[in-house]
Order: structure tokens, then C-alpha cells, then sequence
């Protein structure tokens, strides 16, 4: 695929989702979940998949197209801070039980990832899942940061949405004869598809415009740089320094 048409469709031919272009930032989210589609996926799966992927990710990041913590905070202890003056002030009436209160292991299992996942349940299937799938340990359950990472959490990403990790639907659940129903397919994530399912459907069809008119649909292409697995369970020092800043 040409990386360039691509990011130009965004910026300029339908800069719906990013109006003021793209931030180095995004363009990085964006380029490292290319790299990793491309090295791990693009042989077994259609451009449709990614585009529902890459809707999604918008959505759960606020645009960012990078691995965020929940409420945007820099840290656990603030997303759940944040978190929970929002439950007192009433405004998640969704949730029955506050889940980024200190888990068993006393840390704070907050939304993290490009899909944001939470509950301390999750980063332990995450984990197991990928060690199935790949033979790897990525050690989720010992940090749940490490979702953070910007490998990691892309193929949680894809692999939750094509495995259905996050819930009892995946996918293939929403292929039709005239495509993917990139509304339906909301549910994959999260329930609310009855309420945002339309927002994530202009997302998917506006990444779907951009792939093709890359060329991905054609042939992928290697991938650019280096998507490798963490070579341990620390967090990157440049995820640190950003925290500190942010």
C-alpha cells in the first residue's frame, strides 16, 4: 500500500477525522498499527477488519490514535481518581460496580489500550490469549501497563476484535454479503452500539475509503519499521516521560 495516499485521504480528501491534519503523534499511532497489521494479519484477514479496528481506536482514544489510559490521565491512580468523582457526580449511571477501585493486586485496573480495557480479568485473558496465538508472554497480569505499549495494544486490538475477547461477538459476526455492518459491529467493544453505532460506522467507511485508495485491499505491503515484541515487562521510557509531562 502507499502509506502517503493514505494519510493524504485523511488529511485532504476526507479530513473528517482529522480536520487539522494529523499531530506527529497520531501519525505514529497510526504508522506502528499499519506495520503490525501488516507483519501479523494482512495475509489472513480483509482490509474491512482493520478499517473496524482502526474506527474503533478513534473512538476509544479520543482521536489520539495511541494507547491512553482511561479519562486520559497520566496514571492509574489519577484515571481512577477521575473515575470516581464522576461516579459520585452521577454521571456514569452505567456502572454498577466501580471497577478502577485497587483490585487484589492493589493496583487500579482503569481502561488502557486503544480499546480500553479494564477489570483486571481482562489484562490476564489478554495476556493468556496472545500467549496462545503467539507464544509469547507480554506479562499484562504482573503490569497492567504494559498496555500501553504501542505493539501490544495494537494486536489486543485486533485480536480482540477478530477473537472477540472483549465480548460474545466478534467480526466474522457481522459480515455480510454487501460488507461489514460497521455499526452492529460496535458491539464488539462495548453495548452502546444502539446509541453511537452510526459515529463508529463513519469512522470504519472513512479508514475503509483510505486503505483502498492506498491500495491495501490490493496488496498490503511489508511492514515500515520494527513492530517487535517488548523484550520485557517494562514500560518504555519514552511512555514514562510523556506521563510525566501530560
Amino acid at each position: 500500500m502507499n502509506r502517503d495516499r493514505f494519510f493524504k485521504h485523511l488529511t485532504e480528501t476526507d479530513p473528517r477525522l482529522f480536520p487539522d491534519g494529523l499531530t506527529e503523534a497520531q501519525r505514529a499511532g497510526l504508522s506502528t498499527k499499519l506495520d503490525v497489521w501488516a507483519k501479523w494479519y494482512a495475509g489472513d484477514f480483509p482490509v474491512t477488519y482493520l478499517a473496524a479496528a482502526l474506527g474503533q481506536i478513534y473512538r476509544e482514544t479520543g482521536g489520539r490514535m495511541e494507547p491512553v489510559l482511561e479519562a486520559f490521565a497520566p496514571d492509574r491512580k489519577t484515571s481512577a481518581e477521575r473515575l470516581q468523582r464522576a461516579y459520585d457526580a452521577g454521571r456514569l449511571k452505567w456502572v454498577r460496580t466501580p471497577y478502577w477501585r485497587p483490585d487484589e493486586t492493589g493496583r487500579h485496573p482503569v481502561g488502557g489500550g486503544d480499546i480500553q480495557l479494564t477489570h483486571r480479568r481482562n489484562y490476564v485473558n489478554a495476556e493468556n490469549r496472545l500467549r496462545e496465538r503467539f507464544g509469547v508472554s507480554v506479562g499484562l497480569s504482573e503490569n497492567y501497563d504494559l498496555i500501553l505499549d504501542p505493539v501490544i495494544s495494537a494486536h489486543v486490538a485486533f485480536c480482540g476484535m477478530i477473537e472477540g475477547w472483549f465480548r460474545p461477538c466478534r467480526l466474522e459476526d457481522f459480515c455480510f454479503a454487501d460488507g461489514l455492518d460497521y455499526a452492529a459491529a460496535r458491539d464488539i467493544v462495548n453495548g452502546d452500539a444502539a446509541m453511537i453505532g452510526e459515529e463508529i460506522a463513519r469512522n470504519c467507511q472513512i479508514f475503509e475509503a483510505a486503505l483502498r485508495a492506498a491500495g491495501a485491499d490490493r496488496a498490503f505491503g511489508p511492514p515500515e519499521t520494527g513492530v517487535d515484541w517488548p523484550k520485557s515487562g517494562r514500560v518504555p521510557l519514552w511512555r514514562k516521560i510523556k506521563s510525566y509531562i501530560q
